[in-house]
């Protein structure tokens, strides 16, 4: 690799050990992956440090007492307790506590505690053509394909990217890889966040790793649904970008791809993706779940107009998740009143397939995490979907936002589709 002076400044220790070990960490990195040399980064979005596993907060706070500084504006990732009010979502204090000591650590090394999969709205937003690392595959997708932004799908190593400004040359850094490897033929047209979560888990599935170029939706998706596309993608195969012509940088509305594999997707392939995730009990589900990825201040409004003056059923309970900032926003608006006033409870900095709810994921023992016991769990999103059925394997029902909301409140199942038709 060709390195800058500062990166063999860094390899050498003038700024300190941590910076030392990550750019180290990188450099193996980018030689695993022949990069021909570092880009700058502008932002990064990185691990929480997750309490459900106590050698991964002290791995944070090891970092922060190393010396670890952020060298850019850095966001932090979705983790496994609301740290404002942990006891309302039923998690012992010791995982809220411990999750606590990660958020510190955080605070040391100049995150901006935002515990999110959407910072975007909570006021992170890179620009065109600014390389980031990530290490949630939603922010990925959404930053390649809508904000034309550059970001590989990452793990811990944008933690380093943080603290360092730099990372590998690779991957969707390159333009030659951020070209459409697949068509696909939309006609089908999806209507709110739902729709498209299951659109993208169609196309996903579909397309495996490639870059789809989409064509066939006749309006441009609201923000809110651009999101829900990618994250569909994001989940049911290993799309970390799609081209909307019209949408995504810097392709036009004559983009077209000759030559390229095609692909169709009809009505009947969203309804198979309702369909496919409704296998839990019409009345036989505890928990409906909305802000999957983390609602936008956009939906919040829509939640609080659709429970406004409405009760939810006893024995379910309606969790809206979503980040601080978003909360703070709603707050300021007047809206979390109408929700709270229904029965919904308002909860941050996590989520069910992210909390003490998930079974698969071995917990540290010594935190006295259990598992309660859950019938079914109500979503409008097929990510979440997929991940209650695999860390909570938790049957679900998958349906609308506003059907997600009538089901809460009447206690009875609404489906977006008949099932089994």
């Amino acid at each position: 690799m060709q390195l800058s002076e500062r990166d063999r400044a860094l390899l050498d220790g003038v700024e300190g050990e941590a910076a030392q070990q990550a750019i180290s960490a990188l450099v193996q990195l980018g030689e695993a992956y022949d990069a021909p040399d570092m880009v700058e980064i502008g932002y990064a979005h990185v691990h929480a440090g997750m309490a459900l596993y106590k050698g991964d907060v002290e791995l944070i706070e090891s970092t922060a007492r190393n010396g670890a500084r952020m060298a850019v504006p850095v966001s932090t990732n979705i983790a496994n307790a609301d740290m404002g009010d942990w006891q309302g979502t039923g998690a012992p204090d010791t995982l809220g506590q411990l999750q606590k000591r990660a958020e510190a650590a955080h605070r040391t090394m100049g995150s901006a505690t935002s515990f999110t999969c959407t910072p975007y709205w909570a006021g992170h937003w890179p620009t065109w053509n600014m390389h980031i690392a990530s290490i949630e595959s939603g922010v990925t997708v959404f930053a390649n394909s809508v904000l034309g932004a550059r970001s590989n799908r990452d793990g811990y190593f944008a933690v380093y990217a943080g603290m360092t400004g730099r990372y590998p040359r690779f991957g969707l850094h390159l333009d030659r890889n951020r070209q459409p490897t697949h068509r696909v033929i939309v006609t089908a047209q999806p209507r709110g966040t739902a729709d498209f979560t299951a659109l993208g888990y169609a196309v996903g599935a579909a397309v495996g790793n490639g870059v789809p170029l989409l064509r066939g939706l006749r309006a441009r998706p609201s923000l809110d649904e651009l999101d829900a596309l990618g994250v569909g993608m994001a989940t049911s195969g290993g799309v970390a970008m799609f081209v909307l012509p019209g949408v995504t940088p810097p392709f036009g509305d004559d983009a077209d791809s000759p030559g390229l594999p095609e692909v169709k997707i009809e009505e009947a392939d969203i309804a198979g993706v309702f369909d496919e995730f409704s296998s839990g009990s019409d009345t036989g589900f505890d928990l409906v779940h909305l802000g999957c990825p983390h609602a936008s201040f956009e939906e919040i409004k829509h939640y609080a107009r659709l429970l406004a003056g409405r009760r939810v059923s006893p024995g379910v309970e309606l969790w809206v998740t979503t980040s601080r900032a978003v909360r703070q926003m709603a707050r300021d608006a007047g809206l979390i009143a109408p929700l709270l006033a229904s029965g919904a409870r308002l909860v941050t900095d996590t989520c069910p397939i992210s909390c003490h709810f998930a079974c698969t994921c071995s917990p540290d023992p010594t935190l006295g995490v259990t598992t309660p016991t859950l019938r079914t769990i109500l979503v409008d999103s097929a990510k979440q979907a997929h991940y209650v059925r695999d860390m909570i394997q938790c049957p679900t029902l998958f349906t609308t936002s506003e059907l997600a909301v009538e089901s809460a409140v009447t206690g009875r199942f609404h489906p977006r589709t008949r099932r089994n038709e």
